[in-house]
Formats: structure tokens, C-alpha cells, sequence
């Protein structure tokens, strides 16, 4: 399986995290293992998907399943954690998935997050012709080289000329959690962003589509997983117990826990599967 990730251009970097390219060849048939690899499920692929502040899911030469929802077009997902079913039609199939930062798909796509938790949307049902033409890119351009680049160009015509200001109040919002490693409560998030609680809890649900408390588990989570893979790529040992406490976990029965809810796997087993890792997500593309 090729596996590929490209950044976006430096503007884009605060809404869009990655651009994430996936292809494989055989039939399904052959790309199936033994029957007790979670990754397989009557003869389909399932990717496992780390949870998420949105995602566009591009596909070509496969039918993909998300929520109980097929498709061969792009889909939109809301903050999540799910599975991802996959059929081949001829052997191979090429996907892509962009990831968003938090806020960053509500201000590039107009999509309201609290309304698309859980679900997952055709490209043709959102109303937005011009994510229809992102996915005949994708569908008609070869090289992920060639692509990132157009993703690019289309986005950055979506970048606010004026600021948003509840836009603005949200990245406060990040830096505060960051620094506090996680250790904030929604009434402190809502007196940095100068907003009553309740108002606060609203604007947070839209523009990022997750509870900020359940927000706060997920950025501990990621921060500490980039954490260990930036000392992975170091060749330096990993301290699982060093780097879960600075990452604001009580102990590592805590951090156990949440790997385990939101990675399905254990921080040791996240570990062991595979150094240096990439990024973050490569784990689940192994």
C-alpha cells in the first residue's frame, strides 16, 4: 500500500492539516488477510479512522462505506470516530482524505459541524457545486503531487477577506486548552473566548462540532501521540510515562484508557506498531 502525506500551503495551515494519499492494488480478494484482523470484515477493507474536526473523504476506483452511507463521490464527515469500509472495482483503488483543524472546515466549506456530527454527507446533497468540482479533480488528476496544489488554489478563494470573529475566539480557545495541557474546564474556555457559557458552548459546537470537554480529550490525544512520533523520528526512546504526563494525563492508566477509546489501541501498542512513524495517522494505513 503507497501511502503519502502533503502539507498545504502555508496560508491554509490554520484551517487544513494534511492532505492524506492512499493507494493500493489487488483484488479483494487478495488484499484480504487472516479473518481475525479487525481490518477486514466479510471481505471488505475497514480502516479505522482516528476521531476528528472534520474530514473530506475523495475516492477513485472504489465504493466507500461510512456510516452506513455508499458512495463513490466525495463524502463530508463532521467530527468523528468511525469506521471506513472499502470495496475495490478492478483491483486497486486511490483515496485521499483531508483533514481539517479545528474550525477550519466550518470556515472553508460553510458547513455547520454541530449539524454534520456523527454523519456523513454526499458531496452532491451539501449544496456546494464548488465540492462537486474538487472531487472531479481529484477523479481526473493522477499524481497526489499534481493535486495537492489545486486543493490549494480552491481553498485559498474560501479564505476570509474579513476576519471571523467567532473564528478568532475559537483559536484563543486552542492556544488556552494548549497551554493548560488539557486542563481547562468549558467555563474557563468561554471567559477566553468573551462569551457566556452557554452562547460560548453554541459557537464551540458549530465551528468545531464536538463538546469542548470532548474537544479537550482529542487534543490531549493527538498532542500526545505527535509527541511520541516526533521522538520516534529522532531515533531517541519513547517515555510513554514522561510523555503522557506532560501531556496532561493523570497516569498512564488514564492515558490507557483514552488511547484505547479513541485509537483502539493501547499507548505501548501505539508504540510498537510501527517506528518512526510519519504522522499521526499513518498507524491506522499500515
Amino acid at each position: 500500500m503507497f501511502f503519502q502525506i502533503i502539507h498545504p500551503a502555508a496560508f491554509l495551515r490554520p484551517y487544513i492539516s494534511r492532505y492524506v494519499f492512499v493507494r493500493a492494488e489487488g483484488s479483494t480478494d487478495t488484499m484480504t488477510p487472516p479473518a481475525d484482523d479487525p481490518r477486514f470484515v466479510n471481505g471488505k477493507h475497514v480502516q479505522p479512522m482516528l476521531p476528528n474536526y472534520g474530514s473530506l473523504i475523495f475516492v477513485r476506483n472504489a465504493v466507500v462505506e461510512i456510516g452506513g452511507k455508499q458512495s463513490d463521490e466525495l463524502l463530508l464527515l463532521g467530527a468523528n470516530q468511525t469506521t471506513l469500509g472499502l470495496t475495490t472495482v478492478s483491483g486497486w483503488f486511490e483515496g485521499m482524505m483531508m483533514d481539517f483543524e479545528p474550525g477550519g472546515m466550518h470556515i472553508l466549506t460553510g458547513v455547520d459541524l454541530q449539524q454534520l456530527s456523527g454523519k456523513v454527507l454526499r458531496a452532491s446533497e451539501s449544496g456546494d457545486e464548488g465540492l462537486a468540482h474538487l472531487d472531479q479533480i481529484f477523479k481526473s488528476t493522477l499524481k497526489a503531487e499534481d493535486i495537492a496544489p489545486q486543493m490549494d488554489a480552491f481553498f485559498l478563494g474560501r479564505i476570509p477577506v474579513k476576519e471571523d470573529i467567532n473564528y478568532a475566539r475559537i483559536r484563543k480557545v486552542i492556544a488556552a486548552c494548549d497551554e493548560a495541557k488539557g486542563n481547562i474546564s468549558a467555563a474557563e474556555m468561554a471567559s477566553v473566548a468573551c462569551l457566556g457559557e452557554r452562547q460560548f458552548l453554541r459557537v464551540f459546537r458549530n465551528y468545531v462540532g464536538i463538546p469542548p470537554k470532548q474537544y479537550v480529550r482529542l487534543r490531549r490525544f493527538h498532542r500526545a501521540i505527535q509527541a511520541m512520533q516526533i521522538q520516534a523520528a529522532q531515533g531517541k526512546p519513547i517515555d510513554l510515562l514522561a510523555t503522557v504526563l506532560e501531556h496532561g494525563y493523570y497516569d498512564l492508566s488514564h492515558a490507557a484508557m483514552e488511547f484505547q477509546q479513541m485509537g483502539c489501541v493501547s499507548p505501548g501498542q501505539f508504540r510498537m506498531l510501527g517506528i518512526p512513524l510519519t504522522d499521526d495517522f499513518s498507524v491506522f494505513f499500515a
